[in-house]
């Protein structure tokens, strides 16, 4: 969204806008973290660009899901989320309200479930990739199998 907003017409110098080029790494912070500066510069850049706040705020919604502190208040930012997709100002997030709202369930559980990790997981396919770069010397899939096992 923000780079469909900061380019500039083919042929114009600099080719993207400045201010909203500038201001990249602002766009990525929570509305609670920011300081007077930062809000200051994103108000003037919001003035201009209703499409990039009405994005803003989306993906604050979207935060707020994960943030809420329960089921029933992240089912509620997730409908906040939908409503401002549902503005029609900021078509490029259909695909992920379409998938939030096709998976929410399984989202939402993961408040209840006392909001796991994926360290797990994550540890666990880097040994699994580990293990697979280590393997190339091995002629026998007994013997890869038995090099698994010795490693997990």
């Amino acid at each position: 969204m923000r780079r469909d907003v900061q380019r500039r017409p083919e042929g114009s110098k600099p080719a993207f806008d400045p201010a909203v080029f500038r201001a990249r790494f602002v766009l990525t912070k929570r509305p609670d973290t920011l300081d007077a500066d930062e809000r200051e510069r994103l108000d003037a850049l919001f003035e201009t660009r209703p499409r990039l706040k009405a994005a803003w705020d989306a993906l604050g919604e979207l935060r707020q899901i994960y943030l809420a502190a329960d089921r029933k208040s992240a089912l509620e930012a997730l409908d906040r989320f939908a409503d401002i997709y549902g503005t029609g100002d900021i078509p490029e997030f259909s695909s992920v309200v379409d998938t939030f709202l096709a998976w929410h369930p399984q989202i939402l559980d993961w408040h209840q479930a006392g909001r796991p990790g994926n360290g797990r997981i994550e540890g666990t396919n880097n040994l699994l990739q580990v293990l697979r770069r280590q393997a190339h010397g091995f002629t026998n899939y007994t013997n890869f199998e038995a090099r698994g096992i010795l490693t997990t």
